[in-house]
């Protein structure tokens, strides 16, 4: 395979990646219209408490417990060498 053929298949590539990372973008910006409308809020506010206020909290939440399990397991663990 010569290099333009290389760069002919990598570009055409691409191209497919991008075209269904851009369908699923706008399926995902109609999924927030749709909340926006059913919710009365809009696709602004809708978006805001999902990724600003909704995802972190969810993400500090699992870290939280992941940590108190964490050390649940660490103290399991010295409770049995003993």
């Amino acid at each position: 395979m010569s290099k333009d053929d290389l760069i002919y298949h990598c570009t055409a590539l691409v191209g497919q990646v991008g075209y269904f990372i851009e369908k699923f973008f706008y399926w995902c910006v109609d999924v927030l219209v749709w909340i926006g409308d059913v919710t009365g809020l809009g696709y602004m506010l809708a978006n805001i408490l999902i990724f600003v206020i909704l995802q972190p909290s969810l993400i500090l939440l699992f870290i939280f417990l992941w940590l108190k399990e964490r050390r649940k397991n660490e103290s399991n663990i010295n409770k049995r060498r003993i």
